[in-house]
């Protein structure tokens, strides 16, 4: 016994302290990730500085949309946390567009917490001022301090742009139709798994409805049976109460017409007859 309360609090922390126990990544309030034009198609969206507690984080996400149009969305697959840059290609020119980036944090069997930075409106025209891909980016003045890859050669607030593998951008219909992806997971699972759950659930719940109607239905039964038997014996009793008390009212009538029998014998034996005679007298 002793044994298995020790595995219980080794295993209890697991459990219930979240997958990052110094707290969830968050973005700097009021801080936006930075667009700029590298062609009339593509842009680059960076985020240097703005993302804290960043070890707290297992993967990053870009996402954006046409205009303001939130249900249909594109995005990019997963990157590692180490990047703060991203080339978004095949864009529409002289159409707006809206950008995100997001810090994904794997907690387990608890899911996945996505952790959105602000929105950044973004539209290419031929009078934008372009950069290339490999320019610097300005880190904000607040966390110049704190950022740790900057060279001793560059200017203090300068840093390279660090990209990943880029892969396909994904549009939300091929999104949700991949297992794999993470966007496509409920709370962390699979839709199969999700709804496999949700259907099991709803099935021990009917299951246990039944049950106790039927309880229910069956003690309502026997108490209509106990009830049907108290009434029977109720008649049965005022019954036969009916009967006694009609065999003693006989019983008295019958001693009544014995005592008034008994009666007229006596009287009738204690008159004096008297014989009548036709003949006249003398």
């Amino acid at each position: 016994m002793e044994k298995l309360i020790l595995i219980g609090l080794v295993t209890l922390p697991a459990a219930v302290v979240s997958y990052c126990t110094i707290g969830n990544p968050y973005w700097v309030e009021g801080g936006k990730p930075t667009v700029d034009q590298v062609t009339l198609t593509s842009v680059r969206i960076s985020w240097p500085g703005l993302l804290k507690n960043i070890q707290c984080a297992d993967n990053m996400i870009i996402k954006y949309f046409k205009a303001d149009n939130t249900n249909d969305y594109q995005m990019s697959e997963i990157f590692s946390v180490n990047t703060n840059s991203f080339i978004v290609r095949d864009l529409v020119p002289n159409q707006p567009y809206t950008f995100q980036v997001i810090a994904r944090e794997d907690k387990g069997v608890w899911g996945v917490d996505y952790n959105k930075s602000e929105k950044t409106k973004f539209t290419t025209r031929r009078s934008n001022k372009q950069v290339e891909k490999d320019d610097p980016l300005v880190i904000p003045k607040n966390d110049i301090k704190e950022e740790k890859n900057t060279e001793e050669s560059e200017p203090k607030g300068i840093i390279k742009p660090v990209y990943g593998d880029e892969k396909p951008i994904r549009t939300k219909t091929q999104i949700l139709n991949d297992p794999s992806h993470p966007e496509s997971l409920i709370l962390g699972l699979k839709l199969e798994v999700f709804m496999g759950i949700i259907i099991g659930s709803l099935i021990i719940i009917i299951v246990a409805i039944g049950i106790l109607y039927n309880c229910l239905r069956n003690k309502k039964s026997e108490k209509d049976i106990e009830l049907e038997f108290e009434s029977g014996s109720e008649d049965e009793s005022s019954d036969e109460d009916e009967d006694e008390e009609f065999i003693e009212d006989k019983a008295v009538v019958n001693k009544y017409d014995m005592m008034l029998a008994t009666t007229n014998k006596i009287e009738s034996a204690s008159v004096p007859k008297f014989e009548h005679s036709t003949s006249s007298p003398a």
